[in-house]
């Protein structure tokens, strides 16, 4: 374990200051990743056991049930669902805006982090380049510098020199690439989310304020709950 970590130190150390800023980034996009992750999958696990009670309890009139339901089932789905039944005997445009500033506050909260997560993902390979370019910059300093005191170029030096500073770039990679995988993994879960929120919300408004039986030669309503 101590040669592990001493390992991990020398590897480091090699990268400079630029290796310390990505090794900071993969840690933070680790705990970003684990925070959405499971703020996503309990958000659908209680969006998934609350709705098909709540249409019930709502199509039956039982309000006090559809309020204890939501109570017990925090979640995007039951915030929008108590914001309409606190409307509910207002117009239907009433309940569908209220519903939609509610939704947009929702898809705020379960994005939270995604953006940064993504980036994470854009900004490593470029700090990995950054190491890369300031530790070439060092290198031929120093060729020149012996070059000047009458020095032979050292090919060894030249080559390990170049290797320590690539060393960045393949850091950079290294943590770029899985962060972007599930950046856009968690980005399509919301999604996903999003959608079964909007359906379930316009089962909600239908329920509570139907909508008016218009002539067939006028266009339909939008239901949609998206802005």
């Amino acid at each position: 374990m101590s040669d592990l970590f001493t390992n991990a130190v020398e590897f480091l150390s090699k990268g400079g200051i630029v290796m310390l800023f990505i090794f900071l980034c993969s840690i933070a996009a680790i705990v970003l990743v684990i925070e959405r992750m499971l703020a996503l999958h309990a958000d659908k696990k209680q969006t998934r056991l609350l709705t098909s009670p709540l249409i019930d309890a709502l199509q039956n009139a039982h309000f006090e049930r559809a309020f204890s339901l939501i109570d017990s089932h925090p979640c995007a789905l039951a915030a929008i669902a108590s914001t309409a039944l606190k409307h509910r005997g207002h117009s239907r445009e009433s309940i569908q805006e209220a519903m939609m500033d509610e939704a947009r506050q929702q898809d705020a909260r379960l994005n939270r982090f995604i953006p940064l997560i993504g980036s994470i993902s854009t900004i490593s390979p470029l700090l990995g380049l950054l190491g890369t370019v300031t530790g070439m910059i060092q290198v031929f300093s120093r060729l020149a510098d012996e070059y000047d005191a009458g020095a032979m170029a050292n090919p060894g030096m030249l080559a390990g020199g170049i290797w320590e500073a690539l060393l960045t770039t393949a850091a950079g990679l290294c943590v770029a690439i899985p962060v972007f995988l599930f950046h856009r993994l968690l980005t399509s879960k919301l999604d996903d989310l999003m959608l079964q929120l909007e359906a379930t919300s316009s089962q909600i408004l239908d329920i509570l304020a139907p909508a008016p039986k218009s002539d067939p030669s006028t266009p339909a309503e939008n239901t949609s709950l998206s802005a």
